[in-house]
Formats: structure tokens, C-alpha cells, sequence
């Protein structure tokens, strides 16, 4: 298994239960395709550099998970499909990578601890 950072940017007109629902959407389209979602960090409403689709808002989502390549050629099937996402791009990423965010509340699953630096 490979492990994947997707940043996807969903509709700004979208309510916050509505993005809720989508992202969870998204992790169970991975789980589905036996993928692990490790983080889904929602950075909020943020100005586009660029309009996309006519918005110059969107609501930015990270996701980093561990899959294979049918996980990613079917989630990036749902992001084309889904009109609440506006923009994505996925990256395979190093292990040693992920970012150490801290788990949500409730979770079990500890953050990664943070690399130590380079050089220093």
C-alpha cells in the first residue's frame, strides 16, 4: 500500500453539514476500495488564486490515507462526479511524510510525532 495526500476544494455555498456529509463521503469512498484515511483536515473558507467553476471562494480539505491505485482512479471518479468539489489534486507521499496533525476528538488513533530537524 502506498500512502496519498488529496487536497480537494469543495463549493463555498455549501452548508456546513453539507461539507461534513461530502467528506464523509470521500474517507468511506477509500474505505471502501480498502484504503485507511489517517487525516481529513478542513483548512475553511479561503479566497482562490484563480476563479474556478465562477467561485472565487472555496472550501479547502486535506486528506491523507494509505491505498492503492484503484483507492485513488475511484475516489478521483467521485470527486468528477460530485459537483460540490470544484478542484482536487492527489500526491503519493513518503511514509516519513504524513503530517502530524492531532487526531480528532474521540479518535483512538495516536498523531504522528513531528520529525526532527534537519541539520540542527
Amino acid at each position: 500500500m502506498n500512502y496519498y495526500e488529496t487536497l480537494y476544494i469543495l463549493h463555498p455555498e455549501l452548508s456546513d453539514e453539507q461539507s461534513k456529509q461530502l467528506q464523509e463521503t470521500l474517507s468511506k469512498t477509500v474505505e471502501k476500495e480498502k484504503g485507511i484515511v489517517h487525516v481529513v483536515d478542513e483548512w475553511g473558507l479561503k479566497k482562490l488564486a484563480y476563479e474556478v467553476r465562477k467561485q472565487r471562494k472555496g472550501r479547502y480539505v486535506l486528506m491523507q490515507f494509505a491505498g492503492t491505485a484503484a483507492t485513488v482512479r475511484e475516489l478521483e471518479r467521485t470527486y468528477r462526479v460530485n459537483e460540490g468539489v470544484i478542484k482536487y489534486m492527489t500526491l503519493r507521499i513518503e511514509k516519513e511524510d504524513l503530517k502530524a496533525i492531532p487526531p480528532a476528538a474521540g479518535s483512538a488513533e495516536p498523531a504522528a510525532a513531528p520529525a526532527a530537524p534537519q541539520g540542527a
